[in-house]
C-alpha cells in the first residue's frame, strides 16, 4: 500500500506555494483558511519537514517544500490530464491536426464532414499551423519541399500552377495583356514564392516581373483578391477548383508546370502507429490521388 498524503492536501501545499499566502490558497480552493492551516500541518507531520515560515511580505518556501512542489505539481499535472483522457468521450479517437492555412480552408475543411460520416468516432481538432511551436498535435499538413518531407514526414503532392484571373478583367471576351493589371503575389515569410518566375519561363512569356504588384500573407488571401478582379495570379490549381467550376476565375493560359513546393505530412513524434493517425494518414493520401484523377477526367471531358 502506497504511503501518501491525501490529494487534497498536496493541492493545497501547491496553491499555498503559488500564492504564498494560506488565505489566498484557501479563497482559490474554495475552504477556509484554518482548513487549509491545518492540512499544510498535517503534510508537514507527515513528512517530518517545515514547509513554511513566515516572513515580512508573507510565507516563505523552506529549502525542503522547494524541492517537492515540482515534484508534486508534475504529478498533479499527470493525474489531471490523465483523468481529462478518461473524461473524452473516445479518447483514441480525439484526432488533433495542424494544417497550413490555405490548405485548411479550401481542401481540407470541406471534406471534413464525409471524413466524419466514414468515422463517426473521430473528433477531429484543427488547430492553426501559427500555433504549431506552443501546442499537441497528432498530425500536421505542411507548405514546403520534398527535402523538407524527407527529413520530418511523409510527401503528399506538387502544387500545379496556371495563372488565372477574374473575367471581370476581360475586355470583349478577351484577357488583356498581362502588363496591364497586377500580379498578385504569395509571400512564405517575407519572401515571395517564386511561382511567377517559374510560370512565366515555362510558358516562354517575355513579361516583366514587377517589383510593385500585391503580395499577400497566404494564397487563400490572393485567390479572393483574384476573384474580385484585383489582377492576375498564378496558383495552385488544386486550391481554386471551386473557383474555376463556378467561372470566378479562368484560365489565362494552357500552360501548367508542376511547383517545386507542394504538400507533406508530419506526425508527431511517438505517434505513428495510434489508429487515429493511421485512419487519417491512409484517407488523407487516398482523397488526394482522388481528386487528381478527377481532376484529371474533367480536363479531359472538356477537352473532348
Amino acid at each position: 500500500m502506497r504511503k501518501l498524503p491525501s490529494l487534497s492536501t498536496l493541492r493545497v501545499f501547491e496553491e499555498t506555494c503559488r500564492t504564498l499566502s494560506l488565505s489566498k490558497a484557501a479563497q482559490a480552493l474554495c475552504i477556509t483558511q484554518s482548513a487549509a492551516s491545518r492540512q499544510i500541518k498535517q503534510l508537514e507531520e507527515f513528512l517530518g519537514k517545515l514547509l513554511f515560515v513566515r516572513a515580512h511580505s508573507g510565507l516563505e518556501l523552506t529549502q525542503d517544500a522547494a524541492l517537492l512542489l515540482p515534484v508534486v505539481r508534475q504529478s498533479l499535472d499527470m493525474l489531471e490530464g490523465g483523468i481529462s483522457q478518461v473524461q473524452l468521450r473516445n479518447p483514441l479517437q480525439h484526432l488533433r491536426l495542424q494544417v497550413a492555412p490555405t490548405f485548411a480552408t479550401r481542401w481540407l475543411a470541406p471534406r471534413l464532414v464525409a471524413l466524419r460520416q466514414k468515422n463517426s468516432q473521430l473528433q477531429i481538432a484543427l488547430v492553426s499551423e501559427a500555433r504549431q511551436k506552443y501546442c499537441d498535435f497528432d498530425c500536421a499538413v505542411r507548405f514546403g519541399t520534398p527535402s523538407q518531407a524527407q527529413q520530418h514526414g511523409e510527401w503528399l503532392c506538387h502544387e500545379r500552377l496556371v495563372l488565372v484571373a477574374s473575367p471581370l478583367l476581360m475586355i470583349e471576351g478577351v484577357f488583356p495583356p498581362l502588363s496591364l493589371h497586377p500580379q498578385l503575389h504569395i509571400l512564405n515569410g517575407d519572401v515571395r514564392l517564386d511561382n511567377w518566375e517559374r510560370w512565366l519561363e515555362a510558358s516562354g512569356q517575355q513579361v516583366r516581373l514587377e517589383e510593385g504588384g500585391l503580395e499577400f500573407s497566404t494564397e487563400d488571401q490572393v485567390i479572393n483578391a483574384c476573384v474580385t478582379g484585383a489582377g492576375f495570379a498564378v496558383l495552385d490549381k488544386m486550391m481554386i477548383r471551386n473557383e474555376l467550376n463556378a467561372g470566378l476565375l479562368m484560365l489565362v493560359s494552357t500552360t501548367e508546370l508542376q511547383s517545386q513546393n507542394g504538400y507533406w505530412l508530419e506526425t508527431a513524434p511517438g505517434k505513428e502507429s495510434l489508429p487515429r493517425v493511421a485512419y487519417f494518414r491512409d484517407w488523407l493520401k487516398t482523397e488526394i490521388d482522388s481528386f487528381w484523377s478527377l481532376f484529371a477526367f474533367a480536363d479531359i471531358a472538356k477537352a473532348g
